[in-house]
């Protein structure tokens, strides 16, 4: 495999993929969402690999999508089910544990990938945004279930409607983290928790993580459905329009509701 947007380091059982576009804090566009999958494709059917790690090049996780590249079709609920939904159930139905190294600044659909890890681990100074809302969209690539799962409703509904900065002090008290790090012991550490992962039970690992999404009576297929109807009707509002022209121009955006 070759990358353009990633890079992929192997080390025998450990797999480390690096989102590898520092110069837009590894936004997503369409390439590095289907290197992504890609990726998890791979680690699928490789025996050899026993545990996935994801983490951001530079002082970035992931800051959500390149809204700068554009919009490849105007109807996001079809830009959703192409593009970003096959990345996320790729992820989410690995047969191995996936771990986020949340090195900085996971925003919109980058928290969404960072929600989607099954076990995350967040530099001091990372945060979390579900900043969807700011440019006048719903949460999707699987927030929506994300976000219940790991803090309930109602606070769910305070992220979600408001995208304020969570730090990772607050993300690991209100449950969306497992472990914040230091800057001095970052890189020891996430390969401490892979080393650790790989030598687990990992056909055990696949059947708990399988049985744990299922107790949670949550179906992601069905979000995800609802995420790109949500989006379809969105993304053709003139609040969307705004907010995306507010992000460009660095102002506050000033929606009309419509």
């Amino acid at each position: 495999m070759t990358f353009n947007y990633l890079k992929l380091h192997r080390n025998g059982p450990i797999w480390t993929l690096t989102l590898h576009r520092p110069e837009v804090y590894n936004a997503l566009n369409a390439g590095l969402i289907h290197e992504i999958r890609e990726v998890a494709e791979a680690a699928q059917i490789d025996d050899e690999v026993r545990v996935l790690v994801i983490t951001g090049e530079g002082k970035a996780f992931c800051s959500g999508a390149d809204l700068k590249s554009g919009v490849s079709d105007p109807n996001l609920g079809n830009v959703l089910i192409s593009t970003y939904n096959p990345m996320i159930t790729a992820l989410r139905s690995l047969n191995k544990p996936v771990i986020g190294a949340i090195n900085g600044v996971a925003a919109g659909a980058g928290c969404s990938l960072a929600l989607a890890c099954d076990y995350i681990i967040a530099h001091e100074d990372a945060y979390f945004s579900e900043l969807f809302v700011q440019i006048g969209l719903a949460m999707d690539a699987g927030s929506t279930a994300f976000l219940m799962q790991s803090v309930g409703y109602h606070r769910a509904f305070d992220l979600a409607t408001t995208g304020r900065k969570v730090g990772a002090k607050e993300a690991k008290e209100i449950g969306l983290v497992a472990e914040v790090v230091s800057g001095a012991d970052w890189e020891g550490k996430v390969h401490e928790v892979a080393l650790a992962f790989s030598k687990k039970a990992t056909l055990a690992i696949s059947l708990m993580k399988r049985s744990l999404q299922r107790a949670y009576n949550q179906d992601l297929a069905a979000t995800l459905a609802s995420e790109a109807e949500e989006q379809t009707i969105l993304g053709q509002s003139e609040d969307f329009a705004e907010g995306v022209m507010a992000f460009m121009q660095k102002r506050a955006p000033h929606f009309k509701g419509k």
